[in-house]
């Protein structure tokens, strides 16, 4: 137990210290950034841990762990206008899986002036970096299959939906019949709830299936699931990175409007306040980001990277002690 505690813990030293390497040689800086916030990440597919704080002069706070450094991030960027990375924990309510901990490590970038292809090949490096660091090759094992990780697929969000389903994510009427016959039961199923439809073909019937056969980007969503991306041509310039069925990468070609991220940001807030939530909006990042350079960034869980590399079956597995 005690060595293979030991083995985990100096792989794991060895994958983060490639990744500084790299964004060191590319010339990024890294940037550190606080885990409280007053402002919580308001994405409505995910939810901060709130805590109460009390200073020393007895005023009481109301405030959250960070979901991502994000807002952080994008607020440093502003007045850098250079490429930073970080590496940190993260914190995230209601997780709980083979894949999923409340508390996990993240690394997260910005790349000025890069567009979404050239944040996929940066990706891509830092995933052939970590095996040649670790392995001296840049091929891994990972349920029962090997992965050469250089070579990646691109797909775009129609094609996925239409190779795995036969249909494509416009087609609304179409996608909510899909559901109906399909042979796994979903309840309560409305056509005119388009996004619950669209998450729910993508979760069982197209995300299993990505990078089953190569290291795969899927981009380019439909401007409801844009999330804090740029629309370009009608398309949420975004992308995931899977290996066989695995997410490990979120990368957005970065929304640089702050009437437009106000916006959506509001639009996220009242889906939150929907389901009995209520969080402030943070003014502080609408200023930021009208100082903002054109940039893509990106996000990759390095615990569930590590899951990946290491041919784990569990994220725990690659965390030590037993993390919530």
């Amino acid at each position: 137990m005690k060595r293979s505690l030991i083995d985990l813990f100096r792989k794991k030293e060895l994958v983060i210290k490639k990744i500084r390497e790299y964004f060191e040689k590319t010339g990024a800086v890294e940037v550190f950034t606080p885990y409280i916030s007053l402002y919580p990440n308001l994405d409505p597919n995910i939810y901060p841990v709130e805590i109460n704080i009390e200073k020393s002069d007895g005023k009481k706070l109301k405030a959250y762990l960070h979901t991502s450094p994000e807002y952080s991030m994008k607020k440093i960027l502003s007045r850098l206008k250079k490429d930073i990375y970080q590496i940190c924990h993260v914190f995230r309510n209601f997780e709980g899986s083979k894949l999923h901990t409340v508390e996990f490590m993240m690394l997260e970038w910005y790349r000025v002036g890069f567009d979404l292809d050239m944040l996929m090949e940066d990706t891509k490096n830092i995933f052939v970096e970590a095996s040649q660091e670790l392995f001296g090759k840049t091929s891994i094992l990972f349920r029962g299959k090997s992965y050469d990780l250089t070579d990646w697929e691109k797909i775009t969000v129609e094609e996925a939906f239409y190779r795995y389903t036969g249909i494509y994510p416009d087609q609304k009427e179409k996608m909510y019949e899909f559901l109906k016959k399909s042979r796994i039961k979903h309840n309560n199923l409305k056509s005119e709830e388009y996004e619950t439809n669209f998450y729910t073909i993508y979760s069982f019937y197209v995300e299993p299936n990505l990078g089953k056969e190569k290291p795969t980007f899927i981009y380019d969503y439909p401007p409801e699931f844009s999330a804090l991306s740029k629309i370009i041509d009608g398309k949420g310039k975004r992308f995931e990175a899977y290996i066989n069925g695995v997410e490990i990468v979120n990368g957005y070609q970065e929304l640089t409007d702050p009437v437009q991220l106000k916006v959506r940001l509001e639009k996220d807030k009242a889906e939150k306040q929907k389901n009995g939530f209520e969080y402030p909006l943070d003014y502080d990042l609408l200023e930021a980001v009208k100082d903002m350079p054109e940039c893509s960034g990106a996000s990759l869980g390095i615990d569930r990277f590590l899951m990946i590399l290491l041919n784990k079956k569990n994220i725990k597995q690659t965390q030590g002690l037993n993390w919530i």
